[in-house]
């Protein structure tokens, strides 16, 4: 009986000891995995002040070049940064800075006049007698047909029409339909239904919603297709409305839809011209094109639709620290008057 109670006794002794060993092992876990948290969270911190720093040294970069000259162009301080010398704003870390220049694109909010923008128009014409009335809005128009002509292979003329009208419909204030649109009638009709936004577009998404709009394939192919108008999409910007382009920083497609008789070849001539650093100081005009050999005098940009100055620019900031990755993106508006506004940023 004592022998048997000794036995019992060595038994739960063994299972306190294991159980104690199991508790000790299992808060040893808990602690580290608390303390790598920790660190991780620390280093997650970091990461964000490195995107905010990275953040910082754009809008810098863009301010010194607004105080350097008047016009944009690759050779702008903003285009490329110092890998070495962000690498040493943080030890232990890397910094990834890209600007790029969304005034280069068609802007999807200038395709429809405000009302005040329609007032000052007809001002301008009124004193402009004898001259050359302004029709900004069928510039435009006629604008955003070739660009839907020459990228997404549309040749459909009605087709046309109606997808600008149809945008144009979605971006006016009013409900009064244009003649090939639609305006909430029409989308309540769909399931879900919802309305016509009947103001300024805020993100390329919401294209998507726009009656004509959808025709991206399920595959997100980019190729010229009958009806893609999905490859546009990346030739079109939501930031500003004065309908002006930077013809130094526009893409090939961009270049082609400035006028009807401009082909792949004139676009790719206009685009070496910019990029030589000899005409650096000829692209702080408008007309530079005029300037470039081989090309047709009889081609003329309308210079309501163009400029060389930039206003608007996405910034993205790609932070490493410890293995840890985190990316930021935002977009810059920079005002005449030097200041700048951030509208929007995010990191992930």
């Amino acid at each position: 009986m004592l022998r048997d109670r000794k036995g019992m006794a060595l038994v739960l002794t063994l299972l306190a000891v294991s159980f104690m060993v199991a508790v000790t092992v299992q808060l040893g876990s808990s602690v580290n995995w608390q303390m790598q948290a920790a660190a991780n969270q620390g280093n997650l911190v970091q990461l964000d002040a490195m995107l905010l720093s990275g953040l910082h040294v754009a809008q810098a970069a863009l301010l010194a070049d607004q105080r350097d000259n008047q016009h944009d162009s690759a050779f702008d301080r903003w285009g490329t940064f110092d890998a070495e010398a962000l690498a040493a704003l943080f030890l232990g870390g890397t910094l990834d800075i890209q600007i790029s220049d969304v005034s280069g694109l068609l802007q999807i909010n200038a395709l429809v006049l405000t009302p005040e923008e329609k007032k000052q128009q007809e001002q301008q014409n009124k004193k402009n007698k004898g001259g050359q009335k302004q029709d900004k809005e069928k510039a435009r128009r006629e604008l955003w047909q070739r660009l839907l002509k020459n990228t997404a292979g549309l040749e459909n003329e009605e087709e046309i029409a109606s997808l600008l009208d149809c945008l144009s419909d979605w971006i006016d204030k009013d409900e009064d339909e244009r003649e090939n649109g639609a305006e909430s009638g029409y989308y309540s009709g769909q399931s879900p239904s919802y309305a016509a936004a009947n103001r300024p577009i805020m993100l390329t998404d919401e294209l998507l919603l726009v009656k004509g709009w959808r025709g991206k394939s399920e595959e997100g192919n980019k190729q010229k297709t009958e009806n893609n108008v999905a490859v546009v999409v990346e030739y079109l910007t939501t930031a500003g409305r004065d309908g002006k382009i930077n013809l130094n920083t526009a893409p090939a497609p961009v270049l082609l839809a400035f006028h009807e008789e401009m082909t792949d070849e004139l676009a790719a001539t206009l685009i070496e011209f910019r990029q030589d650093e000899d005409n650096k100081d000829k692209l702080g005009q408008p007309d530079w094109y005029k300037q470039v050999p081989g090309f047709p005098g009889d081609i003329v940009f309308d210079q309501n639709l163009i400029t060389v100055s930039s206003s608007w620019f996405k910034v993205t900031v790609n932070a490493e620290f410890k293995g840890l990755r985190r990316t930021g993106q935002g977009l810059l508006h920079r005002l005449d008057n030097q200041e700048q506004e951030l509208l929007w940023w995010k990191a992930e």
